[in-house]
């Protein structure tokens, strides 16, 4: 006799669980999530924390040297997971760091001296 199990697990855009998108959500606080096209316009999708003071201080160094290596170190230590082809493939890595990249400039701050 064959036990079944009938676990259901939630399977979300980027082939991630639920679980997973939760626990990131606990470890990280936010979880930024970024849609793209590839070339047959199948849409994919990508999952990032946010860098801490740490990460972005390896970015900026390694954008004095080389900007596609910023985005490359970026991209190695802000993303979480998604659809494998983003990973594999280079103009999709790359245009999906950019703009996570562009998401996480810093805001506008206003100043006025009293």
């Amino acid at each position: 006799m064959e036990i079944e199990n009938s676990k259901n697990i939630d399977v979300l855009d980027g082939n991630i669980t639920q679980a997973q998108l939760n626990q990131w959500k606990y470890k990280h606080k936010k979880v930024v999530k970024l849609t793209i096209a590839d070339d047959d316009e199948t849409t994919l999708f990508a999952y990032f924390k946010k860098p801490d003071i740490a990460i972005r201080s390896a970015v900026l160094q390694a954008s004095k040297m080389d900007e596609f290596k910023a985005l490359e170190v970026l991209f190695k230590n802000c993303y979480l997971g998604g659809d494998a082809k983003i990973e594999q493939e280079d103009d999709l890595r790359l245009n999906i760091t950019t703009a996570f990249s562009d998401h996480i400039q810093p805001k506008p701050v206003k100043v006025e001296i009293q």
